[in-house]
């Protein structure tokens, strides 16, 4: 951690995955990982700036159902013969003091098999971490619907990186990091 007189940083990560399903006690694998590495002014949760950022797709040992594809769009061609960068992705979240996920008991259930190290860190929910109905007004908390609220340009719905973006871009605003954070 960097630490100055005017500034104390911190670093979090921010995470998400697209699968082939919703289990992984199922079968069902990631297909996608996109991550943020992300650091702020610790004293005023402002300055939120992006230190590094990882998208890796990840080809997995079935095929991915069709009505998957109809929600993320990535498919069986897209993802023939591609790894993960294991290295990149621990680099990342060794340098992370938390790690946040807009569904973390979804993410975090994926990880915990793949990513051992991502699990190690506190994690942070920004769907049911940050009261968005209840202190914010919204009439719920997907992440389209706060980023139609906040106004954030997005046009990849459902990929890891491009959903990663939208928090990150929340997360900008001080009032909803503090409140995560809380």
């Amino acid at each position: 951690m960097q630490t100055s007189l005017i500034h104390d940083y911190k670093f979090g990560a921010i995470v998400d995955v697209e699968t082939t399903g919703m289990s992984p006690r199922h079968g069902d694998e990631v297909v996608e990982i996109g991550i943020i590495l992300f650091r702020y002014n610790a004293l005023d949760h402002d300055g939120v700036e992006i230190v590094e950022t990882y998208q890796g797709l990840r080809e997995p040992t079935d095929p991915i159902p069709f009505g998957v594809i109809r929600v993320h769009g990535i498919t069986d061609d897209m993802v023939r013969g591609k790894t993960l960068d294991y290295g990149k992705m621990e680099s990342i979240f060794t340098r992370a003091d938390f790690v946040v996920a807009h569904n973390k008991g979804f993410d975090y259930k994926f990880l915990e098999q793949l990513l051992p190290m991502s699990i190690d860190k506190p994690w942070k929910c920004s769907c049911f971490g940050i009261k968005w109905v209840k202190n914010h007004g919204l009439p719920n908390q997907r992440l389209g619907t706060i980023r139609d609220f906040l106004g954030i340009p997005h046009d990849d719905a459902h990929r890891a990186l491009a959903d990663c973006e939208v928090v990150l871009e929340a997360l900008k605003r001080p009032r909803y990091l503090q409140e995560l954070l809380k």
